[in-house]
């Protein structure tokens, strides 16, 4: 336990001897390397619902590095105050971490303090896809999430991700870095108390009364169909298959508009990504923009995006077929249940097919008809789309953050560094060339059973390597 521990409370009437109670309440240091304002992307959203579920149960201090170390601002979601990195220090019960911050705040990573790693995101691969006229600054972001990556899985103590798939993923990373070793696994055979999904869930917060698509462009009138993308064009999606795809809806409502909520990303050391402007290119390219395929050029405050919603007939999302999309977890999809949007969405990402399982969504595949045929098959069926709208509501309550953050809550309960950090623990790692890892198994060798039991171990693994010779030889 780091310094401070858990706080005491004296209890007892008077005249009584008081007598001391533990509150099991823990001090929580959250930190996110997101601006925290008025416009949220997703790890901002995510650090502050955190805060939100834990002021309940512990005494929790946000902080976003992007604030000046001394500033302060306050969580759109909630009221709370948020801290610059001036409140990042050591002296925390447990600290969560995502993104960046142990490379930017070693102190931490250095420290004794039980760390949470939040991998609700596998952002490196999205770096795959960025930057992609910069040959030498893709390089060196591709890089910059694999040593940030690296360096949580060798340090983190309880570590959280968003589905069964990136579970999977990320234990890869857990056996490159050590983790998943004989000490972990004997006390933990799923190694179910290392790593446990968490993922994204849904607010309190329910639609405001308006029409804000309908009031930013005289071309859409109050009964035209609007199929709403939702959320950041990002290069890793696929919004010029939807344009390509309008026609194909216009043969089934000639009226339908797609509008895309297409403002710069609120954290501004993210570049604009070139999709975008290809977007807008291509739907003028099609003479679609402006009638029937529409840039809203806003990032929605965070408390005013399922208004936005609600007055959409479906919610889109495309994505290509690569390994982002086979980890991603999209909280716009999230909002589309929030709101009670029916869904379509290329297939082949873990939440689309749980949204489909319940029929929130339907999944198509990723070409131009396919996109065009989902829409239009429900485009002009309402029965269909209300009873889409009520299986997405009906699904949303079931995945707020209390829910979803509830193997948190559990695990902070009792806050500890893992097995295989702790003092005195022996896994067998050893890092750096192949001499400097023979040079520590040896030294480990000696310390347990002295130079007999090197000679034994060196012999054995001689004869294994003849052998291996003597196959290698006879051609087996």
């Amino acid at each position: 336990m780091a310094d401070g521990g858990f706080f005491a409370r004296v209890c007892g009437q008077a005249g009584e001897v008081p007598l001391l109670v533990f509150d099991p309440m823990a001090r929580v240091l959250i930190v996110t390397p997101e601006p925290i304002a008025r416009r949220l992307a997703g790890p901002a959203i995510r650090a502050c619902h955190i805060a939100r579920v834990l002021a309940e149960h512990h005494e929790v201090t946000l902080v976003s590095s992007a604030l000046p170390p001394n500033e302060q601002s306050l969580s759109p979601i909630d009221g709370r105050r948020v801290h610059g990195p001036a409140a990042i220090h050591t002296r925390y019960d447990a600290a969560i971490v995502m993104g960046n911050v142990l490379i930017a705040f070693p102190e931490l990573a250095e420290s004794d303090m039980p760390l949470v790693i939040d991998w609700f995101d596998p952002f490196h691969t999205e770096a795959l896809h960025r930057l992609s006229g910069d040959a030498i600054g893709r390089i060196d972001l591709i890089e910059g999430a694999r040593v940030t990556l690296a360096e949580q899985a060798r340090r983190g103590d309880f570590f959280l991700c968003s589905n069964e798939q990136q579970r999977e993923h990320w234990l890869g990373w857990l056996a490159a870095a050590g983790r998943l070793n004989h000490l972990a696994h004997d006390a933990d055979p799923l190694f179910a108390n290392l790593i446990t999904i968490a993922p994204f869930g849904l607010g309190r917060e329910a639609p405001r009364l308006g029409s804000p698509i309908r009031r930013s462009f005289d071309t859409i009138s109050r009964f035209d169909p609007i199929v709403l993308w939702a959320g950041g064009m990002h290069d890793w999606l696929d919004p010029l298959s939807v344009i390509e795809a309008v026609p194909v809806m216009l043969d089934k409502n000639p009226d339908t508009r797609l509008v895309f909520l297409a403002g710069p990303h609120p954290n501004t050391s993210i570049e604009t990504m070139g999709v975008r402007g290809e977007a807008i290119t291509l739907a003028r390219k099609m003479r679609l923009f402006g009638k029937h395929v529409m840039f809203v050029n806003q990032w929605v405050d965070y408390g005013e995006r399922l208004t936005w919603m609600q007055e959409a007939t479906i919610g889109i999302v495309a994505d290509g077929a690569h390994l982002e999309s086979r980890y991603s977890h999209r909280t716009r999809l999230l909002d589309h249940l929030g709101a009670g949007l029916p869904t379509v969405s290329t297939a082949g990402d873990p939440l689309s097919a749980q949204l489909e399982a319940a029929g929130a969504a339907i999944t198509c595949d990723r070409t131009i008809e396919g996109i065009g045929n989902a829409v239009g098959s429900i485009i002009n069926d309402d029965e269909r789309l209300g009873e889409m709208s009520r299986a997405a509501q009906t699904l949303g309550a079931r995945l707020s953050w209390e829910q979803t953050l509830a193997p948190l809550v559990r695990w902070l309960e009792a806050p500890q560094v893992a097995i295989d950090r702790r003092p005195g623990a022996n896994t067998g790692r050893t890092d750096g060339s192949a001499k400097d890892r023979l040079t520590g198994r040896i030294k480990m060798h000696l310390d347990d059973g002295g130079v007999t039991q090197v000679a034994k171990r060196g012999l054995r693994s001689s004869a294994t390597r003849a052998g291996a010779a003597r196959r290698r030889k006879l051609g087996r």
